[in-house]
């Protein structure tokens, strides 16, 4: 019975095992050695792990868990790079994992000896040996071409005739119905008659078409009664049907607090924008065909 419990253990047994070794345990002083361990584990279990020293050693660097898949389970690597900075008898200890313990490894860490019959000098003092003409060459030739470049700066701000050449600062001049539809875009992104702000939409709209009427068509608009400005517009040959649509309902809703339909909203936007296209200066229209 005894048999067949260890039988039935040594597998589980054989399959956790713990190595550790050191690539050497005699070093000088700051020298390094490699240390590392070894394991296979079941899923989810891991190594010790060690940040700063291990024993009174210092961790130099430490490698990526190299993780091997076995058939039954991981094969887990752990690498170290250890030193000391000063002599002595130094220990990795006993590292322990389930129910393996490692012997602990003695490093010696020796001091560089000197002869008996060593016999300390002073530092002899730099050799000073003339310099050569091909040693100095290099820098000779380096002043020879800032000299020269020197004089040709010197030479050129001497003898250039000095003319100031005032250059012109051209910007370009926004014609009129290209703000409005800037404007236009504006007012259409605020939204305004959709949150219930009819009276500023319509406030604003008017303001817009105005503005144009009077800066691009040359027709005073602005303070201006509604029926001045289509009467205005006519006499020089605008077709002001749906203008008229636009400024009336703009006007009801400023000043009598009518609430268009929604279609109605719509629509006196377009008429804007199809008006300020209508109107603006032929060149401009031939341009963009």
């Amino acid at each position: 019975m005894k048999k067949l419990i260890i039988l039935l253990l040594l597998p589980s047994a054989l399959f956790a095992q713990l190595s550790v070794k050191v690539d050497s345990t005699n070093i000088l002083i700051g020298d390094q050695i490699n240390f590392s361990i070894k394991a296979n584990v079941f899923e989810g279990e891991n190594l010790p792990y060690f940040t700063d020293t291990i024993g009174a050693l210092e961790i130099v660097s430490k490698s990526v868990l190299d993780s091997t898949k076995t058939d039954e389970g991981w094969q887990l690597i752990q690498n170290y790079v250890l030193t000391a900075w000063d002599s002595g008898v130094y220990y990795i200890p006993s590292i322990q994992f389930k129910s393996f313990v490692s012997d602990s490894i003695a490093i010696l860490v020796n001091t560089i000896e000197m002869a008996e019959d060593a016999e300390l000098k002073d530092i002899k003092a730099p050799i000073h040996t003339p310099i050569t003409f091909e040693e100095l060459s290099p820098y000779l030739l380096a002043l020879l071409i800032l000299s020269l470049l020197i004089y040709a700066i010197r030479w050129y701000f001497k003898n250039r005739k000095i003319t100031q050449v005032e250059t012109e600062t051209f910007k370009r001049v926004v014609p009129p119905y290209e703000i409005a539809l800037n404007e236009l875009e504006k007012l259409n992104a605020k939204k305004l008659w959709q949150e219930d702000n009819v009276k500023e939409y319509y406030s604003e709209l008017s303001e817009i078409i105005r503005t144009y009427i009077e800066n691009g068509i040359g027709t005073p608009a602005m303070e201006i009664p509604t029926q001045e400005i289509l009467f205005q517009l006519h006499q020089k040959g605008i077709d002001t049907t749906k203008l008229k649509e636009l400024l009336t309902r703009a006007d009801l809703a400023k000043f009598a607090k009518a609430k268009p339909l929604k279609i109605e909203n719509e629509e006196s936007l377009k008429i804007g924008y199809d008006f300020v296209h209508q109107t603006k200066p032929q060149k401009e229209i031939d341009d963009v065909e």
